[in-house]
């Protein structure tokens, strides 16, 4: 109950979006993914038919947001969107200033707004449309060092809570999924500024280890299936047992 559904899928070019988007074109959806680095994705476009169309665009560009809808849309309606987009730095309180905490919620909140936003026109998206937001579990827990990274985390499932309602007159379900530490190119980059002591703390820190991309994609994809018309509003754990210590 996900065949053919039309999927718009942002941070497509790496970690969870990028195996989502593989995921969705071999369940026969159609799937916009939106970039920056075509050179990523592409094996993926070389190998699906006409299933994949890519968008390179930088999300601090609010204005263009309207390429995706008029353009790549061309006519049609989406049936899902799934927010995949995010930034992670780790500074210490000292070293935060406005431009620093703005930049993080630029795209992991500002971005998904706007999107939202143009979505859930009547002329962009199908009645009982659903909308997927990663969170993490950060977003509650919170982290030393990681105050912008957590506050927009948080913030994703303050606009989940109100947009469900919001938008509930139209069918529409809108969900955040929140990951605990996940093996993707965002945390390889982590993991090889920090000494190795740290590392095996993190690990430590999910009783069934950390995740990979594919513990993920399924519950994002189960959340855009029809199986799931009756959740909205919710912010789904998949952390291996990090938040339950």
């Amino acid at each position: 109950m996900i065949q053919n559904k039309k999927v718009l899928v942002t941070g497509a070019t790496s970690g969870i979006g990028l195996s989502l988007c593989d995921f969705l074109i071999h369940q026969k959806c159609n799937v916009i993914a939106v970039g920056r680095d075509e050179s990523k994705i592409k094996n993926l476009l070389d190998k699906s038919r006409n299933e994949l169309k890519f968008i390179s665009l930088d999300l601090n560009d609010f204005n263009n947001y309207s390429k995706i809808f008029d353009e790549m849309l061309a006519g049609e309606k989406f049936d899902g969107f799934v927010h995949c987009a995010g930034i992670e730095e780790t500074f210490p309180l000292t070293m935060y200033n406005p431009e620093n905490v703005k930049k993080i919620f630029d795209i992991n909140v500002f971005s998904g707004i706007e999107l939202l936003r143009y979505f859930s026109k009547k002329k962009y998206s199908n009645e009982g449309a659903s909308v997927v937001f990663l969170s993490s579990v950060m977003g509650e827990l919170g982290q030393p060092g990681k105050i912008g990274y957590c506050a927009t985390k948080s913030a994703i499932l303050g606009v989940v809570r109100s947009s469900a309602l919001e938008l509930a007159k139209r069918k529409f379900r809108v969900n955040a999924i929140s990951p605990g530490v996940v093996n993707t190119p965002m945390t390889q980059k982590l993991f090889s500024q920090i000494e190795d002591e740290n590392i095996q703390k993190i690990k430590e820190m999910h009783p069934l280890g950390i995740g990979e991309v594919e513990d993920v994609v399924p519950i994002i994809t189960f959340l855009l299936s029809d199986f799931s018309k009756w959740i909205t509003g919710q912010n789904i754990k998949i952390d291996g047992g990090y938040s339950i210590q």
